[in-house]
């Protein structure tokens, strides 16, 4: 597409393309194991936000039902039981994962078939895929424990490996964890666009860049208008709604008339769109690293800005007391100084990065994947170290992470970017307006440099051809939860889980003074924990909001 030389009034469509054949789901799809805090989807796919969209209840599955009746049917359905009754009557046939961490742990996996309209449910099918560690302390038994991992794109399947350790085995041995991937990625129906990278770019300094990064959102919307077609009718159904409705479908036909939930950063607005829709069928409600629903989506990445620069400004204090060791500065405004210069100098000509080449927009990104928990500030100086002896001219080799925002996208990578974008513009309509993203991205540069750029900059739903087929809701609801938050997380602030905390009056709040994104089995704190896992063995919510310091243990840039 042609941008002109001033931003235009509107974002120009893609031109049409000649819709192929669109491609039937793949059930087979890979699933790759979690690779703990550094895994790129923690950082810029599960990490990327967390939000709680609410939109109003529709006529079909979405409508929040009275408490089940015994009926399975009617428990899945709603008003309209004989619809989903070929669903709701499955029976999973469980199977080894195939999966060594998951076997391990006793763990079993499954298959089962949901619409992918639930308005037509007699039409196209999805496949969901799903693992399950069952409850071994029977007499104890509390109940189901659903997750979701983030992104949205992330993968859940074995997302029970994460919060057992933190729970204890005498706790997990109460639940049934249930680790569903959402329809779109690992082992569920993938999306797949054929994405050349993650859409987070920045925006860069100067008119060409803010051209460039529109220039390449708008070629993944046409990416995806190759695969699907031009009105993208597939994708629109690849929502948090839809996910939703999945998740209470898987169990009904588990058979238990309520789920507890685990959910972290876009988890936590998958939780609370559930807890909307079916408030009656919530028994433990845990969510980590939230937002405020009425901030889903595009303003949540907007909300990410000020809290990256001030990692940056914490980060660039540390590395500057060891200079010796990274050579970067030996003061906090010259550690700043060499980053801005590395990334203004990759704009005018992009660095050498082993075969790679890191341009204005991905060095950004870069170090975006880096600067999301306080105990791994050298993580951050190796990227950066990298980056500063390719400016230099010197020779270097690419770190995973680099090899991650540089190089394109392997197959687990390619379906969640492809998933998080599909996702989110039929979630919520983003601005059209390329000026109005100009005039945020500009405002930005005053009081952050280097990520005002990236998390202001044109969103690939500013160039989607179709409307999100339900309107979006900003409200919150009345069930119990506990909230987890972080007073400097990097990706979901700490002022929007406050805002999801109003929206949720039967909620608690946990505030840790930390700059992390996830907390619970990922930032082991003692006072988040024994609270947490209390909640999740009793049902008891804490008697009031608390503000928990890091343990001793977790000192900055440990």
């Amino acid at each position: 597409m042609t941008i002109s030389h001033s931003a235009p009034s509107s974002a120009a469509l893609p031109p049409a393309l000649s819709p192929p054949t669109r491609p039937e789901p793949d059930a087979r799809a890979r699933l790759v194991t979690r690779r703990g805090p550094r895994r790129v989807t923690r950082t810029l796919a599960v990490g990327a936000l967390a939000a709680a969209l609410g939109m109003t209840a529709s006529n079909t599955l979405a409508q929040a039902s009275p408490e089940p009746s015994p009926s399975r049917a009617t428990a899945a359905t709603g008003e309209d039981p004989a619809s989903l009754r070929r669903f709701v009557e499955q029976r999973p046939r469980w199977t080894a994962c195939d999966h060594k961490e998951l076997d391990a742990a006793g763990a079993r996996c499954a298959t089962i078939q949901v619409p992918l309209d639930y308005r037509h449910p007699e039409g196209r099918t999805l496949t969901i895929g799903f693992s399950r560690i069952k409850a071994t302390d029977t007499r104890n038994r509390i109940g189901l424990m659903m997750h979701n991992s983030g992104g949205p794109g992330g993968i859940t399947l074995d997302m029970p490996l994460l919060d057992a350790p933190a729970m204890g085995r005498e706790l997990a041995a109460r639940y049934d964890l249930i680790g569903m991937d959402p329809r779109g990625v690992g082992r569920s129906s993938p999306v797949r666009c054929g994405t050349s990278g993650h859409w987070l770019r920045s925006a860069g300094y100067d008119t060409e860049g803010f051209r460039a990064q529109a220039r390449y959102e708008a070629d993944l919307v046409r990416s995806c208008q190759r695969v699907y077609g031009e009105d993208l009718v597939y994708l629109g159904h690849f929502t948090t709604r839809n996910t939703a409705r999945d998740m209470d479908l898987l169990r009904t036909v588990l058979g238990e008339r309520k789920t507890s939930y685990f959910g972290i950063s876009y988890g936590t607005y998958l939780g609370a769109v559930y807890a909307q829709m079916f408030p009656n069928r919530i028994d433990r409600l845990l969510l980590d690293s939230a937002i405020d629903p009425a901030q889903w989506y595009v303003p949540a990445f907007r909300d990410a800005t000020s809290a990256n620069e001030e990692y940056l400004d914490t980060w660039a204090a540390w590395a500057a007391r060891r200079h010796d060791t990274y050579g970067l500065g030996d003061s906090a405004a010259k550690v700043r100084a060499t980053v801005e210069g590395i990334a203004r100098q990759a704009a005018r000509t992009p660095l050498k990065v082993g075969p790679y080449t890191a341009d204005g927009q991905q060095v950004p990104q870069a170090l975006a994947m880096t600067t999301v928990d306080d105990r791994e500030f050298a993580w951050t100086a190796e990227t950066v170290r990298i980056l500063h002896d390719a400016a230099l001219g010197r020779t270097v080799e690419p770190t995973e992470t680099l090899l991650a925002a540089l190089g394109p996208p392997d197959d687990e990578a390619e379906v969640q970017n492809s998933l998080q974008i599909a996702l989110q513009c039929a979630d919520r309509a983003a601005p059209r307006e390329l000026s109005w993203y100009r005039g945020n991205v500009e405002r930005s540069r005053a009081t952050a440099p280097l990520f005002g750029p990236l998390f202001n900059g044109v969103h690939p739903c500013a160039f989607w051809p179709s409307e999100p087929v339900e309107p979006p809701m900003t409200g919150g609801n009345d069930v119990p939860g506990l909230i987890v938050q972080a007073t400097g997380d990097t990706r979901t602030s700490h002022a929007n889980g406050q805002g999801l905390h109003r929206k949720m009056p039967n909620s608690r709040l946990i505030t840790l003074k930390a700059r992390v994104h996830g907390v619970y089995g990922l930032y082991p704190n003692a006072c988040v924990h024994q609270q947490v896992n209390d909640y999740l063995r009793t049902g008891d919510l804490p008697a009031r909001d608390t503000i928990c310091e890091k343990d001793p243990a977790d000192a900055v840039g440990r």
